[in-house]
């Protein structure tokens, strides 16, 4: 994120970047349900989609458009038989996405998945696109970003390559002269949590309180109503920190401990069942360096290398979450989760959540050391390999869970595979 940057560990450049509305809009008297669902397919030919990287299609720690095409937007257009535009990035992507299996530590483009993430190349769009797509999401955007940045106020070369010259994601969205828009925003806010420091308030915090952020949300809101969007569907986001596959319980590495010493050569450490077994670890990349650092004292023989659950304080960036800073993170979801779904149900537009995959079953399976490294779907099928990004299986829920929410609130019968 460009508006805060933490002086991250070492190690930390490996990942460096269905509730429905509770009230329904109301309707006329005998309306044509059938005049609807045939009205909601034709809704995706102008449909836009405002958002961060999970509306992109950010995957294993990148982009190309081989994960965008998969990204839920498209899935869900395709749900209601469209094909929606896309700024697709050429191969190898920008930056590019690492490849299976961890072990290898690289990326798509042959660059190290331990480079700093500054240093990483960037490939310019698929030739013939023309922007605005309809897919205006940039990964790492905040809201303030969907209201204000632009290619020229941003360093960022994903603005270059998603919005056209002088346009923000809110600007981008009213030129297109939208019928539905889908609005994913929030997530940013808080996703510096993963590095272990729960600290609320205005900037440079890493998370913006709730009540700072609120307006700039209902901004976007109203920026949307007053455009041509008769259908909108607002996303919420998820509940809980515990429900992203990449982050771990001391106690679920405590019950991999044997597996690490003899098959990793790391040593874990006795307070991660005892005093530091409540600790949230967000594993990525704490735990492959720590096991590729194992294999690499092993071969001379060195003793093991120590992993260890403890926190460094809550502002240190030890990728390690409290008890107390557990709470402080979902308070702030759950404030933020109220404020999402209050304006949906005021304006009378269609809402879900991010829980819709985040904790369906299967998005978080047991923690399995022994295939951490080797493994194509280390965090399960659901999960891209950076254990925060859904795979293009988990896309595929989100996009289900936005299609029965536009149902519900607008009768469009869109087809959604069970």
């Amino acid at each position: 994120m460009r508006s805060y940057r933490l002086p991250l560990l070492a190690t930390a450049v490996f990942l460096a970047a269905c509730a429905d509305s509770p009230t329904a809009p109301p309707r006329a008297a005998g309306a044509d349900v059938a005049f609807n669902q045939s009205e909601g397919r034709g809704v995706f030919q102008r449909y836009v989609a405002i958002g961060t990287s999970i509306s992109m299609g950010w995957a294993s720690d990148g982009v190309f458009f081989g994960s965008q095409t998969s990204s839920w937007p498209a899935q869900l257009a395709r749900l209601g038989q469209r094909e929606i535009t896309q700024p697709y990035i050429a191969s190898p992507g920008c930056r590019s996405p690492i490849i299976a299996p961890l072990a290898l530590a690289v990326r798509l483009s042959g660059e190290s998945a331990l480079a700093n993430p500054a240093t990483l190349s960037c490939a310019p769009l698929v030739a013939g696109v023309t922007l605005p797509t309809q897919n205006v999401a940039v990964n790492g955007a905040r809201t303030a970003d969907a209201l204000f940045t632009t290619p020229e106020s941003s360093t960022d070369p994903l603005y270059d390559r998603v919005l056209p010259s002088g346009s923000t994601q809110v600007s981008a969205m009213e030129a297109q002269n939208p019928k539905l828009v889908s609005v994913e925003l929030g997530a940013v806010e808080v996703l510096s949590a993963r590095f272990g420091v729960a600290i609320a308030g205005p900037p440079p915090a890493p998370i913006l309180a709730p009540a700072l952020w609120a307006p700039l949300y209902d901004q976007v809101l109203d920026r949307v109503e007053a455009s041509a969007a008769k259908h909108v569907v607002l996303v919420g986001l998820i509940t809980n920190p515990s429900s992203i596959a990449a982050f771990r319980f001391g106690s679920e590495i405590a019950a991999n401990a044997g597996v690490l010493l003899a098959g990793f050569n790391v040593a874990v450490q006795s307070d991660c069942a005892t005093t530091n077994s409540g600790n949230l670890i967000f594993i990525m990349p704490l735990l492959p360096t720590a096991m590729l650092q194992g294999l690499a004292a092993r071969a001379q023989s060195l003793p093991p290398v120590p992993f260890t659950c403890a926190a460094g304080g809550p502002t240190t960036p030890d990728f390690v979450l409290t008890p107390a800073e557990q709470a402080i993170v979902a308070g702030v979801l759950a404030q933020m989760n109220a404020i999402i779904q209050a304006e949906a149900a005021s304006r009378g537009w269609a809402y879900f959540s991010l829980d819709a995959l985040y904790a369906a079953p299967g998005a978080r399976p047991p923690l399995n050391v022994a295939t951490l490294l080797t493994s194509a779907t280390p965090f399960g099928p659901l999960m891209s390999l950076d254990g925060l990004h859904p795979s293009a299986a988990g896309q595929a829920i989100i996009a289900a869970a936005a299609a029965e929410a536009l149902n519900q609130t607008y009768d469009l019968g869109i087809p959604i595979d069970p």
